[in-house]
């Protein structure tokens, strides 16, 4: 009798059971979807950059000192492409910032060695003790030139309108960093006039019929200060414009730059956005160093259009 009355209690708790295992999915159809288990989002980089390798074929107009002699300088891109020195590395020029919400990081590089440059005149004359050296150099000047500039600094945004990207968007950034310079040049020239070879040479050296001035190696660092306008034209379409003023005695005397680019989207490479990028600069320093036959001068304006292609990532 009890053994009967288990039996019977156990196949009613079997068929309980079974009875709420078919009903329960239809009451959690009635209570509507059950909530997903939480999965952490992937972080977001807020970090941006982009990098911009570029040719710059700039006019060059002025004037230099090397060595106390002084020579007018007026060279144009036909004569720097003709006189890259293919002997080493050439020319390098590259842009690169990183961005973080307002603020940004920037970096600018150019580079270029040049071999026979033509687009230098000049004369020079000078009494040695009771000797005088007098060479005139006006035909066939050329100079062995190396360059390099190298520019570091910082950007703050600190006015804008509308959403970053979007078309009409517009942003003013003020921003400020140091320009390296580092000049070495070689300047020769075909001899006329007189030469008078008794009595020391000081820094002119002759080879056949060239004498030769060389001014070393020749560094300094120009502070700088300025602001950018940038303008979103479309979505992919952007116009950059930039100046800054610099030098300050603290390098040269002063400095100053101005650059206008357009850039806009080419395409996409292996998921990175390529925009082309064209444009207008111009850089200007006034420096000096030194006295009598040891003076430097750099008192040139180089301008030109830029052109190149912009990765961001």
């Amino acid at each position: 009798m009890y053994a009967s009355r288990v039996n019977w209690l156990g196949g009613a708790l079997l068929a309980l059971c079974g009875w709420l295992g078919s009903v329960a999915p239809a009451v959690s159809a009635d209570l509507g979807p059950q909530p997903l288990p939480f999965v952490e989002p992937a972080p977001v980089n807020p970090w941006t950059f982009s990098f911009t390798p570029y040719g710059w074929l700039p006019w060059v107009s002025g004037n230099a000192v090397v060595k106390g002699r002084a020579f007018d300088v007026a060279v144009d891109p036909a004569q720097i492409i003709d006189a890259l020195d293919w002997s080493h590395l050439p020319a390098w020029m590259s842009y690169a910032e990183a961005r973080h919400g307002r603020l940004s990081f920037f970096n600018d590089i150019v580079y270029n060695q040049l071999s026979g440059s033509d687009g230098f005149t000049g004369s020079v004359s000078r009494g040695i003790a009771t000797k005088t050296l007098t060479a005139t150099l006006k035909a066939n000047v050329k100079a062995d030139y190396q360059l390099a500039i190298v520019e570091a600094g910082g950007a703050y945004e600190i006015w804008s309108r509308g959403a970053r990207g979007s078309s009409g968007s517009t942003a003013f950034d003020v921003l400020a960093g140091a320009r390296y310079w580092h000049q070495d040049v070689d300047i020769s020239a075909n001899l006329t006039g007189t030469l008078a070879l008794s009595g020391p040479l000081v820094d002119i050296t002759i080879s056949r019929n060239r004498a030769v001035v060389s001014s070393g190696s020749v560094d300094w660092v120009d502070p700088f200060i300025g602001a950018r306008v940038r303008h979103q034209l479309a979505p992919d379409q952007q116009i950059v414009l930039r100046g800054d003023v610099g030098g300050f005695d603290v390098g040269s005397q002063f400095s100053w730059q101005a650059i206008a680019t357009y850039n806009w989207l080419l395409g996409v490479t292996h998921g990175i956005p390529v925009d082309g990028y064209v444009g207008f600069r111009a850089l200007s320093a006034d420096y000096s160093q030194g006295s009598g036959t040891s003076k430097f001068v750099f008192d040139n304006v180089m301008y030109g259009p830029v052109i190149g292609a912009t990765l961001r990532f």
